[in-house]
């Protein structure tokens, strides 16, 4: 999203393919975060880092509906694209301290289940609001005649 050679058109594209992922993604994010602090009685670390992960999936949903009301290829859309790389970049980078974190305070039984979670509640909100499944749902409020 911010390489000056891509159209106008394809950096909306890209945008919308973005903001789907991050939102599929946090969804199932914060529900593992939370069976995580639900299952495990462990130092307050875990909540800080489940915490601190809400606070940054916040800040990239604005930057990204930010982006939503700038010109594709403008000034502006990319000062706000680059500030979304960079966010998404340092919450990435952070992923692997939290891993570290995990390991150390949560057992790995707990952590395969959790990580199972996850892809389940990812393929879940993802089939939620897949072309098809609004599709259907749209035809199924349609009379038949």
């Amino acid at each position: 999203m911010v390489d000056p050679r891509t159209s106008p058109k394809e950096l909306a594209a890209l945008l919308d393919v973005f903001r789907l992922a991050l939102a599929v993604h946090t969804a199932a994010e914060a529900k593992v975060l939370q069976a995580l602090l639900a299952r495990v009685v462990g130092p307050r670390t875990l909540h800080m880092l489940a915490l601190q992960t809400r606070v940054e999936h916040v800040a990239q949903r604005a930057a990204a509906d930010a982006l939503v009301g700038a010109r594709p290829g403008s000034i502006g859309w990319y000062d706000g694209a680059l500030e979304l790389r960079v966010s998404v970049m340092d919450h990435a980078a952070r992923a692997e301290q939290t891993r570290w974190t995990l390991e150390d305070h949560v057992p790995g039984d707990v952590q395969r289940v959790l990580a199972g979670e996850y892809a389940t509640e990812r393929m879940r909100v993802l089939a939620s609001t897949s072309p098809i499944a609004l599709a259907r749902h749209r035809d199924s409020l349609l009379p038949m005649n």
